[in-house]
């Protein structure tokens, strides 16, 4: 009787080690059988630049008048754009510097035209093809600040932010009443400078896309 009953006391205790080890078994299938993922979230970034062109040449135009007489006239035209790759503008302003400023300096008027296609050279007369809106007639040259004429830049903005050009000619005249005696033999010069402002800072939602 105390055989039977060791053997059982014994089965026992054997059958609950086996279940234990199989929980452990099972317990260690969870554990190394996990799945894992990595992934990316990226910007690219990079500034804009701001660029004006003026005649399609960086910033510059440059026109020689020599040997004018009272009564002469020299025409010019003036293409103003944004450069490639120039963000929008929210700025544009043009200043005269005048060098020699004389008698010769206050005499001379400038007339500004602006025309909504590019203005046609046929000899010595320059035409607007389509519509032409005066800007100034006959005004002082102006120095070390905004040109006669020259104040209304701003509404220019929609057309240069748009990718088109704006179209002006300029008139540079030595009136026929101007005195030949006090303005004979002089020398002037005069630069204008086109000054363009980036556009004002903005917020723009990115949605991202997946990789």
């Amino acid at each position: 009787m105390r055989t039977t009953t060791a053997r059982r006391t014994i089965t026992k205790i054997l059958a609950t080690v086996a279940l234990v080890g199989g929980a452990a078994s099972v317990a260690g299938v969870g554990t190394f059988g996990a799945y894992t993922d990595t992934t990316d979230a990226g910007a690219s970034v990079d500034s804009g630049t701001v660029g004006v062109l003026m005649n399609s040449a960086a910033n510059s135009t440059g026109v020689t008048a020599s040997k004018m007489v009272p009564g002469d006239s020299i025409v010019f035209p003036v293409t103003i754009q944004l450069a490639p790759n120039s963000v929008q503008l929210g700025g544009l302003d043009l200043t005269t510097t005048i060098t020699n400023n004389n008698a010769l300096t206050q005499a001379l008027r400038l007339t500004v035209d602006n025309c909504d296609k590019p203005w046609v050279v046929n000899g010595n007369a320059m035409t607007c093809p389509g519509t032409t809106t005066n800007l100034s007639t006959n005004g002082p040259l102006g120095d070390n600040g905004p040109t006669s004429g020259w104040g209304q830049t701003s509404s220019w903005l929609p057309t240069i932010n748009s990718g088109k050009a704006v179209y002006i000619r300029a008139t540079l005249t030595l009136p026929s009443s101007t005195s030949g005696s006090s303005t004979q033999g002089l020398s002037t010069g005069v630069t204008w400078t086109l000054t363009g402002t980036q556009r004002t800072g903005t917020t723009t939602v990115v949605t991202p896309t997946a990789s």
